[in-house]
């Protein structure tokens, strides 16, 4: 058992700059041109995708667990509390939030807060990592969905459905657009079995983005200004296979004299096996 990975443990600080490569390869891996991107916004100019800096986390050391064979995401929670911009640099300090173990695997919870120049907070997450407790070999058995909490206790809730959809299938070139940064084993297959899985993995950036780029759609500066997510997920998407990103509004409350949205987002296959299961939120008006 890694003892060096505890809660508390700071991991210190990274500097990034937002890039146009980084914007490009966003919306080329996902087939999702936006105006706002790379023309104008309400922001004045064009703006970063909301989360186009969320691969930091994977650049602090010190977190991960030595066992790699069939690591999952499990969990990502995002608070949004502003934009950011080509060119912008941002300050990123993290540290290891918590440790647990869920069935067959140990999940360690990262912390992440991302500052402007000017010590403003930009965004703040937790993105909790699952690693497989014993198995280090072979080929990672994954659980059926239906058994899974995520599936059967987010029944079609009850609100008003998003007028927008996303309809996505992911190829192996759309992940080496995405994942451009490094080979993989969600762009590499040899690398993906390696650790167990019999294809490459549609990475969970991927599949967040399109939770995240659906709530821009629909909220724009609201959810910029005060987006909250928490998305847990369910089941493995491979590539080549269609889903469809959606969300349902399930109530509206008053924050700071406007409105806030409370949504619930699904990404599922054409068979219905969600792939991630989101309770989400956005500014309105």
């Amino acid at each position: 058992m890694t003892t060096d990975v505890y809660a508390g443990k700071d991991l210190g600080t990274l500097e990034v700059t937002i890039t146009d490569e980084m914007v490009q390869h966003y919306v080329t891996g996902l087939g999702e041109p936006n105006a706002w991107y790379s023309v104008a916004s309400p922001f004045g100019g064009p703006v970063a995708p909301v989360i186009v800096y969320q691969d930091t986390d994977s650049q602090f050391k010190g977190w991960y667990l030595d066992n790699l064979f069939g690591n999952l995401w499990r969990r990502q929670e995002w608070e949004i509390f502003a934009p950011t911009r080509v060119g912008q640099a941002l300050s990123c300090t993290a540290r290891v939030a918590d440790r647990y173990r869920r069935r067959d695997r140990d999940v360690v919870a990262m912390e992440m807060w991302v500052r402007d120049a000017g010590g403003q907070l930009v965004a703040h997450s937790v993105h909790h990592q699952s690693f497989l407790a014993g198995q280090t070999s072979g080929e990672v058995a994954l659980r059926d969905p239906s058994a899974k909490e995520g599936a059967r206790q987010h029944a079609e809730p009850a609100g008003e459905p998003l007028s927008l959809e996303l309809r996505k299938t992911f190829t192996e070139a759309m992940c080496d657009d995405f994942f451009f940064k490094s080979r993989n084993y969600h762009n590499d297959k040899e690398a993906s079995k390696e650790l167990g899985f019999r294809d490459t993995v549609i990475g969970g950036r991927m599949t967040l983005s399109c939770v995240t780029e659906l709530l821009t759609r629909h909220f724009g500066r609201g959810f910029y200004e005060g987006g909250r997510l928490d998305a847990k997920f369910t089941n493995v998407l491979w590539p080549n296979e269609p889903f469809t990103t959606r969300g349902i509004i399930t109530g509206r409350r008053s924050e700071g004299g406007r409105t806030r949205a409370d949504v619930t987002v699904f990404c599922e296959k054409a068979d219905g096996t969600k792939i991630i299961v989101a309770e989400a939120s956005a500014l309105e008006g």
